[in-house]
């Protein structure tokens, strides 16, 4: 088949059905939408593990490591799309009046559970994206790019509130603490020190330590080790051959008896009775 010349996005699949026996978080430099169709499905981005319904839509800044768990034997279908943030540049001038990558930008990962007249809606606009991306002519081009732009302000609408919130309510405090997660992120698995988060902040040590307990609510560490157990989880679920002990070295812990005393804190369960639930059961 012949590439078509007047192709928009990095990917784009409407209503596809099942998918590959084997499942890779993966992450990319395109921004992603993703719509759900039908099925049993959790949907997993970073240490989020959201629990999918038909007419869920998911937009993704596409670093953040992610990737579908299907569940049971009902037909998994989903549309997606994956295309570059240079993508905006091929809007015209008057299309721009607001930025319609703003919530990929501002929210970066977000989920929506879609009303009924919101979901007939978003699926009308995927059908005639469809429609005319397969339309090898530049009429067709025009028109579905159209489309895609509906569906970005159709997206754009409803994040208006939330985006609105997070620049009004984003503080100086709440920005040290955005970074100090992002440099978390980064390190999580392995050796983390105060001294290092302070210094990549700029801060005295102990009121980076302050700020973030007040932002958030938890002590630094605690945050650190509620990552690592959150990813323990999904180690869990996509790892089934590793045993208790590499998941544990895997996220970053030292010691099997912290990483277990941890995980019972945390998810209410030892981490061997964990992974025994998800062995003999087809979902937890």
């Amino acid at each position: 088949m012949k590439t078509n010349p007047y192709r928009i996005f990095t990917e784009f699949y409407y209503q596809k059905t099942g998918m590959n026996p084997e499942i890779h978080f993966h992450s990319h430099p395109q921004y992603e939408i993703y719509y759900f169709h039908s099925g049993s499905c959790d949907y997993i981005i970073g240490d989020q593990i959201i629990p999918l319904q038909p007419g869920d839509l998911i937009i993704m800044n596409g670093m953040t490591e992610h990737c579908p768990r299907v569940k049971g034997s009902a037909p998994y279908v989903r549309t997606v799309f994956s295309f570059d943030p240079y993508l905006l540049q091929i809007f015209d001038p008057s299309m721009k009046s607001c930025n319609p990558f703003l919530p990929f930008e501002i929210l970066r990962n977000d989920h929506f559970r879609l009303n009924p007249d919101s979901r007939k809606e978003c699926e009308a606009i995927l059908e005639r994206i469809h429609r005319f991306y397969h339309q090898r002519n530049i009429v067709s081009y025009e028109r579905c790019l159209l489309a895609f732009y509906d569906l970005l302000m159709f997206i754009y609408g409803l994040c208006q509130e939330k985006m609105t919130y997070k620049q009004k309510h984003t503080n100086d405090r709440e920005r040290y603490v955005q970074q100090m997660m992002e440099f978390i992120e980064a390190r999580y698995t392995g050796d983390i020190h105060l001294d290092a988060i302070a210094a990549e902040l700029h801060m005295n040590k102990s009121h980076a330590v302050k700020i973030f307990r007040k932002v958030t609510g938890m002590t630094v560490f605690d945050y650190i080790y509620r990552r690592r157990i959150n990813q323990a989880k999904i180690l869990f679920l996509h790892k089934r051959d590793y045993t208790v002990t590499e998941v544990c070295f895997e996220v970053g812990f030292k010691h099997l008896a912290h990483f277990s005393r941890q995980f019972k804190k945390l998810v209410g369960v030892t981490p061997h009775d964990f992974r025994k639930s998800i062995h003999d059961t087809s979902s937890v």
